[in-house]
């Protein structure tokens, strides 16, 4: 945006530059003329022909700055070549004197012929050497053509005129300080304007420096930046820098741009990234990081989080993503997760995200006839196996006890270890019947032997039941009623279930 506003203000300062430069060089020229009468000038017409070289010096540097083709080219010469003739017999014509112009036909159509043939062939050497260094020189010839073909236009028109005039020739002109007076002050006010240009450029140039370093230090810090960096128009990638071309898995950035960014997101997130796309155009700010997966040109999928805001370029809106992989992130979120819900050794839920799972299920009123139930388990005869074929026996033994719990269940149950030899299942939306039947499975899955290192172990389940009432919304209290009853069905002689009543 910056560069563009420069660009923009350097176009009018050129022109004013280059256009008042050509007006003071014909007007001083006029002024330069002896003449033997008093002479004025209509101010009207002065200031046309001072606003006549801006406006096709402003054509000239803006075709300069822009293709073209060869057509269009020779008009602009052309239009640049009128204008300066018009400049010089407009300024001529603004002469107020006791005297008649007349113009030599001759000189008149050389200097027509000069303007038009000189300025198109300073015009053609620039547009075809312009972006050419080696040939700097011939970027100065066209400049110096087109200062001889000013002069030449001037002087040429000067010999076309014939001043028809009975005024005394010998007589004194009391006008001739007050012209010199006027040359001075338009030599020393277009000095202070080409000064003021000259200064103007300084600055700029300064200003451009400035942007310029800080643009290569911005440069920098995206190409070393160790996060993935991108630009794309809502869709299209135009730009990657090295660790994004890392993260997606390319060789080479030609293997990312011009690629939609879609492409690398998997489907399940397209709608989510395309709305985010239209809040940030319509606030004109950036979206707050967003957990996505991301597809590589390997077709590996990683955890990506992306941050996108929006950037102007030139004029055009794009948007500017930042963008990491923090598949290792989430494996160490997951492991955290399972550690502070599920059980190190069988793997089963713990106590904390039993007792979760249990709390929502209460929130849910079950359908008609069923009920919410709890199971409490305890080994008969774990602390035996322990004693006589030590601990190690006794953790194979926990895990295949877990198993075959996981086999007795259906797939939405929970079931959960709590500690020791102590488990608990929880059954939501299911009839009383059906809890019988699942207990007395359990029974029978855990009263067939394990066989562990080649030794025959066998324990049996204590089961005490509770039923959520009604009235009962506190899982806590579910589990101190389940487990009351396993106590039960331990007096009662184990290796049975009982329920709370």
């Amino acid at each position: 945006m910056e560069k563009c506003i420069v660009k923009k203000y350097w176009f009018v300062a050129a022109s004013i530059s280059m256009g008042s430069g050509i007006w003071a060089m014909h007007f001083i020229g006029i002024l330069a003329l002896e003449l033997k009468m008093v002479v004025n000038y209509n101010p009207f017409l002065v200031l046309v022909s001072m606003i006549l070289p801006v406006i096709t010096s402003s054509l000239a540097f803006f075709m300069l700055s822009r293709e073209v083709n060869k057509k269009l080219l020779v008009l602009g010469g052309t239009v640049l070549g009128i204008g300066i003739l018009l400049m010089h017999y407009i300024g001529m014509e603004a002469m107020i004197m006791n005297a008649d112009i007349r113009y030599d036909p001759f000189w008149l159509s050389l200097s027509i012929l000069i303007a038009i043939l000189a300025t198109n062939l300073a015009v053609q050497i620039l547009m075809a050497f312009k972006d050419k260094r080696k040939k700097i020189w011939l970027r100065f010839l066209a400049a110096y053509i087109l200062g001889i073909t000013i002069s030449s236009v001037h002087y040429a028109g000067m010999k076309a005129t014939i001043f028809l005039t009975e005024f005394d020739l010998h007589q004194k002109n009391p006008q001739d300080s007050e012209n010199i007076a006027l040359a001075i002050s338009i030599g020393i006010t277009i000095f202070f304007i080409q000064l003021f240009i000259y200064i103007s450029l300084y600055m700029d140039q300064q200003t451009s420096m400035k942007i310029k370093e800080s643009e290569e230090r911005y440069r920098q810090l995206v190409e070393l930046s160790p996060i993935a960096i991108g630009i794309h128009k809502y869709g299209e990638v135009t730009y990657i820098n090295p660790a994004g071309m890392k993260l997606l898995g390319a060789n080479a950035a030609e293997d990312v741009i011009g690629k939609n960014i879609l492409t690398f997101i998997l489907p399940d997130y397209h709608d989510t990234i395309k709305k985010r796309w239209k809040i940030m155009n319509q606030n004109n700010k950036h979206v707050a990081f967003l957990e996505e997966k991301m597809l590589r040109l390997d077709n590996q999928i990683v955890d990506i989080e992306i941050l996108a805001l929006p950037t102007m370029i030139n004029g055009k809106e794009y948007v500017q993503i930042l963008f990491q992989d923090i598949t290792e992130r989430k494996k160490m979120e997951e492991m955290i997760h399972r550690l502070a819900y599920h059980d190190t050794l069988t793997g089963l839920p713990n106590r904390r995200l039993f007792e979760e799972r249990l709390h929502k299920s209460l929130l849910v009123e079950p359908s008609d006839f069923k009920v919410t139930a709890v199971m409490f388990i305890d080994l008969d005869g774990f602390k035996q196996v322990n004693d006589i074929y030590g601990h190690d026996t006794g953790d194979i033994l926990l895990i295949n006890v877990s198993k075959r719990l996981k086999n007795c269940v259906r797939e939405n149950d929970t079931v959960a270890r709590l500690s020791g030899d102590e488990f608990t299942i929880l059954l939501t939306d299911i009839t009383e019947s059906d809890v019988v039947h699942i207990a007395k499975k359990i029974i029978k899955a855990l009263g067939t032997n394990f066989k562990i290192n080649d030794d025959n172990i066998y324990v049996t389940p204590s089961i005490g039941i509770s039923l959520c009432s009604d009235h009962e919304k506190h899982g806590k209290s579910l589990i101190k009623k389940a487990d009351i009853a396993m106590y039960q069905a331990k007096q009662l002689g184990k290796n049975n279930y009982q329920f709370y009543r």
